[in-house]
């Protein structure tokens, strides 16, 4: 017992002196720990400072480098990451600043300025995929305090959407850059291709004679985006008189003229059009639209072969089946509403059209059932992202087919 006594003695005295170390060390260690900060806290702030004062005296590399070593003692500096893209993307070192506009956006998602930069970086760069949905989301969550980079983003955003054959979406878009007053020759081309469904790649269009045409589709588009629609038609008046066989063009024309309210003459373009090209599904498409509850029996004709010429277009389907629940054949109407509920579940106006349908047909129960679903996704807060662009519900699996805006459902 006395062995034991001892022993534990001994030991309780090992255990005082061992603590006493333990505390000494840590009390040592975290003094070492708390200088060290203060040293890395002191290091970036002098480096920060350093970065600036270099960026201010146009020392770029300098800046840099100052930069870039701040950023290693803090890499959650979300100013720093956007000071050292931008000085990277001003000298054309685009991978670089990818990557700075990358580490930005992990550190912030919803900036939609740095997804416009690192877009434009992604363009640059040939990256097309990454570089569209970048410049769509910043498009979507806005470019802050920066009009002339919003421009910029616009009119490569709209570029990317040519690219990709979504010529609705890139007409849309390039309209937007054009509002303003916007001038110059690449928005001109680029709007024309848009206008005229011309692939930006194809070597048809990039010269002579053709690339005239363009230029001046270009501008007219230009002014009717400034709702100058008087000089817009005059271009076009003259294009059509001096190239009446061009591809598309009387199809630009008469959606100038629907911009400007002028339905009767631009269904005549659109008759033209056909003439030239009887199995322009675009022209058909059109002329349905704007016969819907005018003369629907009219327009039906033109939505039937457009869905048979072009059985994968949800616009084709859509319109075929508001055409025939217009004219009182709601049987015919629901095939189509649902094979377009198929492609796009979450679009509301689908649902109201097709309880519209339903009901006519006598069958209550789902009719009920698609008005709810309606009101579900009508009320969701996120409305803006359930609904698909206008390029998907009329250019889905189409790409060089047109994309335009339906009347609304009802």
């Amino acid at each position: 017992m006395l062995y034991n006594d001892q022993v534990r003695a001994k030991f309780k005295g090992a255990i005082h002196l061992y603590a006493a170390g333990v505390v000494a060390f840590l009390v040592i260690a975290f003094t070492a720990v708390g200088h060290s900060k203060s040293q890395t806290s002191t290091s970036f702030e002098r480096l920060k400072q350093n970065a600036e004062q270099a960026s201010t005296e146009n020392r770029l590399d300098d800046a840099i480098r100052f930069y870039t070593r701040a950023l290693v003692l803090r890499p959650t500096w979300a100013d720093g990451w956007w000071s050292l893209g931008t000085l990277e993307y001003d000298q054309n070192h685009f991978s670089k600043a990818a990557l700075a506009f990358r580490k930005l956006i992990q550190l912030q998602p919803k900036n939609g300025t740095a997804h416009a930069m690192l877009g434009l970086c992604q363009f640059e760069l040939g990256t097309d995929q990454p570089a569209l949905k970048n410049l769509l989301a910043a498009d979507h969550l806005g470019i802050v305090n920066d009009t002339d980079l919003r421009k910029v983003a616009l009119y490569h955003l709209g570029v990317l959407q040519l690219r990709a054959k979504r010529f609705g979406d890139a007409y849309e878009t390039l309209h937007n850059v054009a509002k303003d007053g916007t001038k110059s020759d690449e928005l001109y081309v680029a709007l024309g291709q848009a206008a005229l469904l011309i692939n930006p790649q194809a070597p048809a269009g990039s010269a002579g004679e053709a690339a005239s045409v363009i230029a001046r589709v270009g501008k007219a588009e230009a002014l009717s985006a400034q709702k100058q629609y008087g000089g817009a038609e005059q271009i076009y008046t003259a294009l059509t008189g001096q190239h009446p066989d061009f591809p598309n063009l009387h199809f630009a024309y008469g959606r100038m003229l629907l911009e400007a309210r002028k339905e009767d003459e631009a269904v005549q373009e659109f008759r033209r059009e056909l003439q030239r090209d009887p199995q322009n599904v675009n022209s058909m498409l059109e002329i349905a639209s704007v016969e819907y509850r005018q003369d629907s029996e009219d327009g039906l004709k033109y939505a039937e072969k457009a869905v048979h010429l072009a059985p994968a277009l949800p616009f084709a389907h859509y319109m075929l089946g508001m055409l025939r629940l217009d004219i009182g054949d709601a049987n015919g109407a629901i095939p189509e509403l649902e094979l377009v509920r198929k492609f796009f579940p979450k679009q509301p106006s689908i649902y109201l059209s097709l309880g519209n349908a339903y009901a006519r047909a006598g069958r209550k129960v789902d009719a009920a059932r698609a008005r709810a679903e309606f009101s579900r996704l009508d009320a969701q807060t996120n409305h803006s992202q359930s609904n698909p662009t206008a390029e998907q519900v009329y250019g889905l699996s189409s790409g060089q087919l047109w994309v335009d805006h339906a009347k609304p459902a009802e």
